[in-house]
C-alpha cells in the first residue's frame, strides 16, 4: 500500500505543475482509484478463519431450513461475527426453548447474517470448536 501512496504523491507533484485541466483529470482518477480500493477491501468473508467460515455456512443452512418469516429476504453476504457474552444463553433458543447455560461459553460466536437495520436478518449462535449451530436469538 505504501508504494501506491508514494506513486500518488510523486504523480500529483508533477501534474499540479502542468495546469488546471491536468488537476481535474488527476482528481477524478484519484477518486476512482480510491473507490476501487475501498470496494476491494470490503470482502469480510475473505478474512474469516476456516472454522468461522464453516460456522457461517452452517448458520446459512440453518436459516434456509428454518421457519423464519423473512428467511428469503436475508442477504447472506452481509455477515458480522462477535463473541458470546456470559448472558447470551438467556436469549438463545433452540427449537423454541432457551438453551442450557452450560451450552454457550465466551469463546462461542454470535453471527449476524443480513442487514440488521430492518428485520431481514438472523442472529445465530455457533460453537467455536465444532462450528455447529447452537441456536438463534429471536429478533424483537
Amino acid at each position: 500500500m505504501s508504494f501506491y501512496m508514494i506513486f500518488i504523491i510523486v504523480l500529483s507533484g508533477i501534474l499540479f505543475k502542468k495546469g488546471k485541466q491536468m488537476r481535474k483529470l488527476f482528481t477524478k482518477g484519484l477518486c476512482y482509484l480510491m473507490m476501487f480500493v475501498l470496494v476491494g477491501c470490503t470482502t469480510d468473508q475473505d478474512s474469516l478463519s476456516s472454522k468461522q467460515q464453516k460456522a457461517v455456512n452452517n448458520s446459512i443452512a440453518y436459516i434456509k431450513n428454518s421457519s423464519f418469516s423473512s428467511k428469503d429476504r436475508i442477504n447472506t453476504k452481509v455477515i458480522s461475527i462477535s463473541l458470546a457474552t456470559e448472558s447470551t444463553w438467556k436469549s438463545t433458543l433452540d427449537k423454541d426453548s432457551v438453551v442450557d447455560e452450560s451450552t454457550i461459553d465466551s469463546t462461542d460466536w454470535v453471527i449476524t447474517i443480513g442487514e440488521s437495520s430492518g428485520h431481514d436478518f438472523a442472529i445465530i449462535v455457533c460453537d467455536s470448536e465444532s462450528s455447529k449451530v447452537i441456536g438463534y436469538k429471536p429478533i424483537d
